[in-house]
């Protein structure tokens, strides 16, 4: 047994408590029982005095002397117990029985006017006695009546009352105490079990689960906690496995490229056109990798919160403006025509300028990829209320309703060969969410196959608030607006429709 245990301490407590409980019981009963004893001696003598009192009473009439002949003889049958004592008003002793006489002890002797029984402990002979003494009227004359009772047979039974509590209060407390820690023991039998059976899991056996304890009590709460807990790290671990099982994927295609280019030039010598293409394709793929390990860092501190984000009050609008400009680019080369309506005054949100930035670019970048030619991308910024709202709309190929739920999801492609040729890693949309969440902000998505996707995104504004107009138009925006505001959208002929 461990004296660290639990079961143990339960049983030291256990019997600290029953220990102080018994003491306090013995104590208690052993005061009533004196009280009791006290109580009954009392009255025995107070009974007495009424007995002689009335005896005198009947008596008087005949004389005194006669009074006294009787109270001899009838303490001889018991009359105040046999020891007894009669004395005049003025003190003077009238009568005293011959138990009384050979006893040396002091009687109690009350004030002449206090008429109340008065008791006291004697000793006589070295053994307790009890006394009590009243003054009393009889037919006019006042006599001071006095009784004692022995002590010595009530002290034996408080004695041995006493002896019997000293040996079986120990017995009781070390049968009690036997008794908790068995209890104890049971109490605690199934923290034993589910102590084996959660040694028993690792990180190869994750799927195993805890035992239920069939009582609804406090363990089988800790057991389903547990057992939820043991969820938790089990999805994660999996998530953990796939993450690195496709991010070893996704970099090993990228650096096979940069080996097989570089090892294809060096086997002979080469025309300076075909070692320049090489030279292309090893700094596009080590830019796609320095990309990809840029992303894998950013999201791996956001994992472990070693990432200090530093929010202070930034123009949003000016991190859409810049994020639009270089997607105009982007949906240029790919004959897509774009808008954006930002508001032309500053709205203020508590964030990080760098990151806000990039969460356009990769929502912007999306819709892109995924956005045939002559189809349309809408960018917007309102304020709502008390918050700023962006949306980013496309006329992309759409998301199953199947697959939105694991947009979020790292490495996740609803069409990996497309997304792969497009230049993505499945990313974005976890770092883009990351950087949602950590402005304390809102991100949804909205689509439906063939028929584009919108996102929409809220953050919570810090400063004032103004109606949007636009700045970015497609073909056809109004020729008032200015120029420095506008950005040229290539308009393809051939795309147009009346």
């Amino acid at each position: 047994m461990r004296f660290r245990s639990i079961r143990f301490r339960l049983a030291a407590w256990y019997f600290v408590s029953f220990a102080v409980i018994l003491a306090l019981f013995a104590l208690g009963a052993w005061m009533a029982m004196r009280s009791s004893v006290r109580e009954a001696v009392d009255h025995d003598l107070r009974q007495r005095i009424q007995d002689v009192r009335e005896f005198t009473d009947q008596e008087l009439d005949l004389g005194q002397a006669e009074l006294l002949e009787e109270l001899q003889e009838h303490s001889l049958l018991g009359l105040g117990g046999g020891l007894l004592q009669l004395s005049d008003g003025e003190g003077r002793v009238l009568f005293r029985s011959g138990r009384l006489k050979s006893a040396t002890f002091d009687l109690v002797t009350p004030q002449p006017e206090d008429m109340s029984v008065r008791y006291a402990f004697r000793q006589a002979q070295g053994a307790p006695v009890r006394v009590a003494s009243q003054r009393v009227e009889v037919k006019g004359r006042r006599f001071l009546i006095q009784v004692a009772e022995p002590m010595h047979e009530f002290n034996e039974s408080i004695a041995r009352f006493e002896t019997g509590l000293l040996i079986l209060s120990p017995f009781f407390l070390v049968l009690a105490t036997a008794g908790g820690f068995w209890m104890s023991s049971r109490a605690l039998a199934p923290v034993d079990r589910i102590t084996k059976d959660a040694r028993a899991i690792s990180v190869t056996n994750l799927s195993a689960r805890l035992e239920m304890p069939r009582a609804r009590d406090e363990l089988q709460r800790l057991t389903a906690t547990l057992n939820e807990m043991l969820d938790r790290v089990e999805a994660e671990v999996k998530r953990i496995v796939q993450f690195t099982a496709d991010a070893s994927h996704e970099l090993r295609a990228p650096l096979t490229l940069i080996y097989t280019a570089a090892e294809f030039s060096l086997r002979r010598k080469r025309p300076r056109e075909e070692l320049v293409d090489a030279m292309r394709k090893i700094v596009r793929e080590s830019a796609r990798t320095a990309r990809l390990v840029d992303d894998l860092l950013l999201l791996a501190r956001a994992d472990s919160n070693t990432h200090e984000l530093h929010l202070a009050p930034a123009d949003i609008t000016s991190t859409g403006r810049d994020a639009t400009e270089l997607a105009v680019t982007l949906a240029r080369a790919k004959n897509i025509q774009m808008s954006a309506d930002i508001p032309p005054d500053p709205l203020m949100v508590a964030g990080n300028e760098r990151l806000l930035r990039q969460l356009w670019l990769i929502l912007l970048d999306n819709a892109v990829k995924y956005t045939p030619p002559c189809g349309h991308i809408r960018f917007s910024m309102q304020a709502v209320n008390a918050h700023l709202e962006t949306v980013v709309a496309d006329t992309g190929i759409g998301i199953a309703h199947t697959d939105l739920p694991h947009v979020y999801d790292r490495f996740w492609r609803a069409d990996k060969v497309r997304s792969r040729d497009a230049g993505g890693a499945g990313l974005g949309l976890s770092i883009a969410r990351w950087i949602v969440e950590s402005h304390r902000g809102e991100i949804e998505i909205a689509s439906e196959p063939g028929r584009g996707s919108q996102v929409t995104v809220r953050f919570p504004l810090a400063g004032s608030l103004s109606e949007p107009r636009p700045i970015f138009e497609s073909a056809g925006a109004p020729e008032s607006q200015p120029a420095a505001d506008r950005a040229p959208i290539d308009d393809d002929p051939g795309c147009r429709t009346s």
